[in-house]
C-alpha cells in the first residue's frame, strides 16, 4: 500500500489538494517558528509539499511526522527534506504537552484526546477528508454505483476542545493514467471489498477518468 500511493502521490494527481494545505496552513503565518505535526504521514508526501513551499517563501517552520507504518516512515526518511520522523501510534503520541502549534491529519485516524493534548491552547488542527462525491470513477467499478467512504471528522466535531474556524472544499476532474489505476485502488479501503478479477480489470484500464472530492476543515485547540 506504501509503494502504490508513494507512485500515486508523486505522479501529482492530488497536487491541487497538497497545494491548498500548503497554502492554508503557510500563507496566514505570523513569522514566528511554527512546529508542524503531520499525524498518520505515511511516505511524506505532503510534509515535503510543505517543505519546499516553506524553503521557497523563507517561512520558518519545523517539520514532525508520525506514523504506525514502519515502511511508510522508512520511504519518507528518503524524501530530501527536514523533519523529525518517528514510528508511532496516534492514540500515544511521543511529545510532550502543549508542543505542537499545527496538527495536520489526511485521511488519517485521530484522537482527539491525544492530539488536543499536544497542541498548544489555540493552536490549530488541519484535517482533511473525502466528499461525498470522491472517487466516483473508481467506486463504480468496485460496486457498480458510487459508494461514499465516510470520513473521520465526527470525532472531531463531537469533541468539546476544537471549534470548526472554516471549511474548504476542493473538487477536480482527473484522467488517471493505466499505470496508476491499481495504485489508486491499493491505496484506499475500496481495495479490501474487491475480488481479484476486479481488481485486474481495473489494473487492465487503459485510464480512469473520475472526480477528486475532499474538505479541509480548521479546528482550534480550546483546551
Amino acid at each position: 500500500m506504501v509503494k502504490s500511493r508513494q507512485r500515486f502521490l508523486n505522479a501529482g494527481y492530488y497536487c491541487v489538494l497538497a497545494d491548498s494545505i500548503a497554502s492554508m496552513l503557510l500563507n496566514n503565518h505570523s513569522g514566528s517558528l511554527q512546529k508542524i505535526l503531520d499525524i498518520g504521514c505515511g511516505e511524506g508526501y505532503y510534509l515535503e509539499k510543505l517543505s519546499t513551499i516553506a524553503n521557497q517563501d523563507k517561512t520558518p517552520i519545523e517539520l514532525m511526522g508520525v506514523d504506525i507504518a514502519k515502511n511508510g516512515v522508512r520511504q519518507a526518511a528518503k524524501r530530501k527534506f527536514k523533519a523529525q520522523l518517528v514510528v508511532d501510534s496516534a492514540y500515544q503520541l511521543p511529545l510532550f504537552s502543549d508542543s505542537i502549534d499545527t496538527a495536520l491529519s489526511v485521511f488519517s485516524p485521530l484522537c482527539p484526546i491525544e492530539t488536543a493534548r499536544v497542541l498548544r491552547p489555540g493552536g490549530t488542527l488541519l484535517m482533511v477528508g473525502p466528499g461525498e462525491e470522491h472517487l466516483t470513477g473508481l467506486t463504480q467499478h468496485v460496486y457498480q454505483k458510487h459508494q461514499p467512504h465516510e470520513g473521520n471528522f465526527r470525532n472531531i466535531n463531537e469533541h468539546p476542545t476544537f471549534e470548526l474556524q472554516e471549511e474548504v472544499e476542493i473538487k477536480a476532474n482527473i484522467t488517471v493514467d493505466g499505470t496508476h489505476t491499481l495504485d489508486l485502488l491499493t491505496m484506499t479501503p475500496y481495495y479490501w471489498h474487491t475480488s481479484p478479477e476486479q481488481q485486474k480489470a481495473i489494473s487492465d484500464l487503459k485510464q480512469l477518468e473520475t472526480q477528486i472530492h475532499f474538505y479541509i476543515r480548521v479546528y482550534q485547540n480550546n483546551l
